[in-house]
């Protein structure tokens, strides 16, 4: 944990453990925490750096279906809603935007007639402006709205990302503790049908439901409409902030 920073552990993190949760509840449904090998085991894990790894892996599948679903939207949100060539819901909004994103960024943005003669070029000024925006809204005490949106986007991003290592996860805790339970009835006679082990079919087979449910491309477009929203309204106050220095030289 303290290897990570806060983004990392709530966007990356969290996603991560989520997944692989059903694990620790086998552990003890098996009884198997209580084997001083298995216990060393997991504190080695731990100290060792399995959450940076945990966090490394759910980064990449995060970022693996961010292309896709970009993709399937046309592009991230900042990049359609400053396009030219496409109808805006608020043309005045996109103005504004653009004119703080050009300003801020200090890399022109192409005209309309420009747009429809290179659109690849044209998103490729975008995409550099928006960068720079990024870089220039690092601090997160001063721009602490879109540090929370960020992060929220990345936790549903990734969250989505490791969708199907959590359901595979969760069934497999499902068919393992099943299992489990008719070889005590079946195989050794004993009662297997107990209140631990029914739990831990609960558990594993809720988040299995979770994972079904929960991650969808609808909630991580959400979120990144709303992280896009705040780093357009970061230019517009990066901007004001210039205006404000040049006007006032001893603020």
């Amino acid at each position: 944990m303290v290897w990570l920073d806060e983004y990392e552990r709530r966007a990356r993190l969290v996603p991560g453990l989520l997944a692989i949760f059903p694990v620790a509840i086998l552990l003890s449904v098996l009884s198997l925490r209580q084997l001083p090998t298995v216990s060393y085991a997991m504190g080695a894990v731990v100290l060792i750096g399995t959450p940076v790894a945990v966090a490394d892996i759910v980064r990449q599948k995060g970022r693996k279906a961010e292309k896709t679903l970009w993709a399937s939207w046309g592009g991230p949100p900042t990049t359609a809603w400053l396009r030219l060539r496409e109808p805006s819901d608020n043309e005045v909004q996109r103005d504004l935007w653009r004119k703080a994103v050009a300003e801020v960024s200090r890399v022109e943005l192409l005209s309309l007639r420009a747009e429809r003669a290179n659109p690849l070029r044209a998103d490729q000024a975008i995409a550099t402006a928006i960068g720079q925006v990024r870089d220039r809204t690092r601090d997160n005490e001063k721009f602490k709205l879109l540090f929370n949106e960020n992060r929220n986007y990345g936790f549903a991003r990734n969250l989505y990302g490791v969708r199907w290592i959590g359901r595979g996860i969760s069934l497999g805790g499902v068919l393992v503790v099943g299992a489990y339970m008719a070889w005590l009835s079946l195989g050794r006679h004993q009662d297997g049908i107990t209140a631990e082990n029914l739990f831990g079919v609960a558990v594993c087979f809720a988040f299995f439901i979770y994972w079904c449910l929960w991650p969808s491309p609808g909630r991580v477009r959400e979120a990144a409409n709303k992280y896009a929203q705040q780093l357009l309204q970061s230019a517009v106050t990066l901007k004001g902030d210039a205006v404000a220095t040049v006007s006032d030289p001893n603020a």
